[in-house]
């Protein structure tokens, strides 16, 4: 169980500062295994193939793979899965190439739903929002347009939109997500029901935030800071309990405290 360590992978971006607040929120981890970042592009010389390559020269022989990453209706998620030959066939196009790995890979649950990023998304709520029964909140995610992911995308916003509403009591809420695009529709359809907080369910800011979601409201009243799940600590935090978790599963969770 010495032989195991981890890969965190991420988007990725040609940003400096934006690779920098990942690589940070891994440090911050505090993780007792070895660990790399693969980025699916934008960082060349630490790409997904790049960094598993590495661990095998260093004598690793199971990788715990956490996809930074926010819904499970992600497609690079199954472009990435396809590569690592974790399944058979990509269910959308992609130029990943199939990888050959000595390793055994454990693939671990993207972000989705879990209780740090409720934490974190009622925080980024509670910046906004001052009398909810008098307020409707959209929660906007990145969406797709391919049948299956749509629909992951889809339930996860549905099931964090109830829940924030239930809890903050607001007067109406909904979803929108920008594939397709639903925003503006979903925002005017709002408006009647009180003063419009938007939310935004993205790992970093960056254009997604701060030009696409504002471009696609212009001309409609609402309340928005743009923050994104990074930076705060419950991403570390959640970094670090979900290899916990993929110990226990493995070997007992004893090698997480001894390695």
């Amino acid at each position: 169980m010495k032989k195991t360590a981890v890969l965190v992978v991420a988007h990725g971006s040609p940003d400096p500062g934006w690779v920098e607040l990942v690589d940070e929120t891994v440090r911050q981890a505090g993780l007792r295994l070895p660990v790399h970042i693969g980025y699916l592009g934008g960082v060349p010389e630490r790409g997904i193939a790049a960094q598993l390559i590495r661990l095998e020269r260093i004598g690793m022989r199971h990788v715990l793979v956490v996809p930074l990453f926010v819904s499970e209706g992600s497609t690079h998620l199954n472009e990435i899965r396809y590569s690592l030959g974790l399944i058979p066939a990509p269910a959308v196009a992609t130029d990943l190439q199939r990888l050959i790995v000595k390793v055994r890979l454990h693939w671990c649950p993207p972000l989705e739903d879990d209780v740090r990023i409720m934490r974190i998304l009622e925080e980024r709520l509670r910046e906004l929002s001052s009398v909810p029964a008098g307020e409707a909140l959209l929660t906007v995610g990145h969406g797709s347009a391919v049948p299956g992911f749509q629909e992951a995308w889809e339930n996860l916003l549905l099931r964090v939109t109830e829940r924030l509403r239930r809890q903050f009591g607001f007067s109406a809420a909904a979803y929108a997500t920008l594939r397709p695009d639903t925003v503006a529709a979903q925002a005017k359809a709002l408006l009647t029901c009180g003063r419009l907080l938007v939310l935004p369910l993205f790992l970093s800011e960056g254009y997604f935030t701060n030009r696409a979601i504002p471009d696609r409201l212009e001309g409609i009243h609402y309340s928005y800071t743009g923050k994104a799940y990074l930076p705060h600590p419950l991403i570390a935090d959640w970094i670090r309990q979900t290899v916990e978790q993929a110990m226990e599963t493995l070997w007992g969770g004893a090698a997480v405290k001894a390695h």
